[in-house]
């Protein structure tokens, strides 16, 4: 069973998991961390990694979960978390508004909102994800950090 940590904002929890059910991604195998209660969870082996909010603490536990997952998934908008990437290897796939961002938003519009994928995505049954633009609603109560993330989990596990 694969295992997936996400480090998001509280908000954008319920929004994911809902994602996630539709998908028949069992509620077990997702772990929403906590940087306070990210050491009880040290040993676990995650395949996927989001790191969606600033760290500020156990940076090294972060470190280490890094390090031992087959994909992390990055917010690079967050410039405080950009060095827990020195001297790491695994499949990054960075997202965010900045431009460089593996995937990106393309427009934000009342309602909608198109993530672009910028450049291509191995996903883990080894089929590439080319570029694309995809489109998803956008609720008022819910971020666009939160849409992308689903989208590159859906991307990566269908």
């Amino acid at each position: 069973m694969s295992l997936v940590g996400i480090l998001t904002e509280k908000a954008n929890e319920n929004y994911i998991m809902q994602g996630l059910e539709k998908k028949d991604f069992k509620q077990e195998q997702i772990f929403f961390l906590k940087e306070s209660t990210i050491k009880n969870l040290r040993n676990i082996k995650f395949e996927t990694i989001i790191i969606g909010k600033k760290i500020s603490k156990n940076k090294k536990i972060f470190r280490e979960l890094m390090q031992n997952a087959k994909y992390v998934i990055f917010n690079s908008d967050i410039k405080e978390n950009l060095n827990l990437l020195e001297d790491l290897s695994f499949k990054l796939i960075t997202y965010g508004f900045n431009p460089k961002a593996t995937v990106t938003t393309s427009s934000v519009e009342e309602g909608k909102i198109m993530v672009c994928i910028q450049r291509t995505i191995e996903n883990l049954k080894g089929n590439e994800i080319e570029l694309q633009e995809i489109t998803r609603d956008l609720s008022a109560n819910i971020s666009s950090y939160a849409v992308m993330e689903l989208v590159i989990l859906e991307l990566l596990y269908y």
